[in-house]
């Protein structure tokens, strides 16, 4: 076979025209086509379509051809990429007759569109002759293939040297084959209307376009697969909140994320899944980070622990923490372990102040502190088991005390307490059930503010309700966080605001609301302030 080194012409000028057409345009979108964010992945290639996975086109990682995207800028995309470029987990490589749109084509006065060398596009160890090339190939096999046509054995064959001489010698009945490769330029296919929005919520329809086999991959030392969590309904976005695939990586899950449902108890449900390692990682997989070395084991670990304790918690419980902490092991640099106790334990109110802070998380109980070492205080069963907001109440009064260690601002409480009330008129009996000093006399005697500011309006008749009392829900929009009620550095426990719209104002006939204007007000429970 004569290697293919001259130039070919094209026969019709509507090609000509439909190749210097493709080499003109430049792409629609060009460099703002990366702001895209549809991307449309069944449609002809284009740099919507490419540039958000591909911000950079470089060189091909085909080993068996030399090519760079860099030197077919001027190309639109679709005249190589005609078909969807990825589909079905495969990428759609054009077919060499699309090459030879352009190289090799003698352009008139412009000249040869691009080199038409086998070596130009192909490394020295790529074999050229094609596997369809059998042994024997010269008879009959390539007899059977000419007969669907000749004019791709063109992109190669010289006609009057390697077909035509042949043919005489054999006395092949067959006329001069054509002398020329006749250019082709494949039609673009109809767009199509399958997309994917990297800024949606992920979803399996934007996956198994590329991936119809979802489970077909694999990543070190991971055993892992989306069969058991779809079976169980899971959305997508739980795993992937971010679209899985950037411009530079693909972006996986972290471990943390699993550990929101593996090894975690739901209650009377049970584990929600299982947290043994060998269920997720092979046999030869290093569980111990390249982290963990001798001098991390052995105190730098503290930084790291402080700022993300959570990484700590997928594999370590507080029963490893303690035994080290409370000094006297032998560390993994040889040396024994000092006694580790936070400063702020040692105080004297750290017994009423810690349970703020691990409502807050400000600090890290559970480093050291499991259910029944709170227990050994607590009555209340620490963490609170799921079912606790309903069983709490069978309590009663047993456990305020102990409730009052952490929950210390009462807003919480209040909004669900109250919540039968909320309508309720502000009247005596209504209120004592629950808070028993509200029947102190004289009302202002009530040590809390804020039983004592609700109780000295119960005799208090609402005048635009005909002589009806005040009602809950005409002051508090709702109760707790959510109230009238505003802690504040300028009022204390007192918002006399609120206060204020009645006392000392004036109504629309000019007659005084409320009795007590200004500092009579504060004077009637605040006898001391000398004002």
């Amino acid at each position: 076979m004569a290697k293919r080194t001259r130039a070919r012409v094209w026969i019709t000028a509507a090609a000509v025209l439909v190749a210097a057409v493709a080499l003109l345009l430049v792409h629609p979108g060009g460099a703002s086509s990366a702001e895209s964010v549809v991307i449309q992945v069944g449609a002809p290639g284009s740099s919507e379509a490419c540039s958000p996975c591909h911000p950079t086109l470089g060189r091909s990682r085909n080993p068996n051809v030399i090519y760079d995207h860099a030197a077919h800028l001027l190309v639109r995309c679709d005249v190589c990429h005609s078909t969807s470029v990825h589909e079905g987990g495969q990428t759609d490589v054009p077919e060499m007759r699309v090459c030879f749109t352009c190289h090799g084509v003698q352009h008139g006065p412009t000249g040869l569109l691009a080199s038409g060398e086998c070596i130009d596009c192909h490394p020295a160890n790529f074999e050229l002759r094609p596997s369809t090339h059998v042994e024997d190939w010269k008879g009959e096999p390539h007899a059977v293939a000419s007969a669907g046509g000749v004019n791709d054995c063109m992109m190669c064959h010289s006609a009057p040297e390697d077909c035509d001489a042949c043919h005489v010698e054999q006395q092949v009945d067959v006329g001069p084959m054509p002398i020329v490769y006749l250019s082709t330029l494949p039609a673009a296919a109809a767009d199509s209307t399958v997309t994917i929005d990297p800024t949606a919520p992920v979803t399996m329809s934007q996956c198994v376009y590329c991936h119809p086999d979802i489970d077909d991959f694999a990543v070190e030392g991971l055993i892992f697969g989306h069969g058991p969590h779809l079976e169980r309904a899971y959305q997508c976005e739980a795993c992937h909140p971010e679209f899985p695939h950037g411009p530079d990586e693909v972006q996986r899950p972290s471990m943390g994320s699993c550990y929101r449902c593996h090894g975690l108890e739901h209650g009377a449900q049970g584990q929600v899944a299982d947290e043994a390692c060998e269920l997720c990682h092979t046999e030869d997989f290093e569980l111990v980070p390249d982290t963990h070395t001798v001098d991390f084991m052995s105190g730098e670990h503290k930084d790291p622990a402080l700022a993300d304790p959570a990484q700590c918690a997928q594999c370590h419980t507080a029963d490893l923490c303690v035994d080290c902490h409370n000094g006297g092991v032998e560390m993994a640099n040889g040396e024994t372990s000092e006694p580790v106790i936070p400063k702020d334990h040692t105080k004297p109110q750290w017994s009423s102040e810690h349970g703020p802070l691990y409502l807050s998380g400000d600090g890290l109980c559970g480093a050291c502190h499991d259910s029944a070492s709170c227990q050994r205080c607590h009555q209340t069963p620490m963490p609170h088991p799921p079912t606790w907001m309903a069983d709490h109440a069978k309590q009663k009064d047993t456990l305020a005390d102990d409730c009052a260690v952490c929950h210390q601002d009462r807003e919480s409480c209040q909004e669900c307490h109250h919540e039968s009330v909320r309508s309720a008129a502000l009247i005596q009996e209504n209120c004592v059930r629950c808070h028993e000093e509200m029947a102190t006399e004289p009302e202002t005697a009530i040590k809390v503010a804020g039983l004592a500011e609700h109780a000295v309006h119960f005799d208090v008749v609402e005048p635009d309700k005909r002589g009806e009392p005040y009602y809950c829900e005409d002051c508090h929009i709702g109760f707790g966080s959510v109230g009238v009620r505003v802690m504040s550095t300028a009022t204390g426990p007192h918002d006399m605001r609120l206060c204020y719209e009645c006392h000392g104002a004036l109504d629309l006939q000019n007659v005084r609301i409320a009795p007590w204007p200004g500092s009579e007000l504060c004077l009637r429970c605040h006898t001391d302030l000398n004002i």
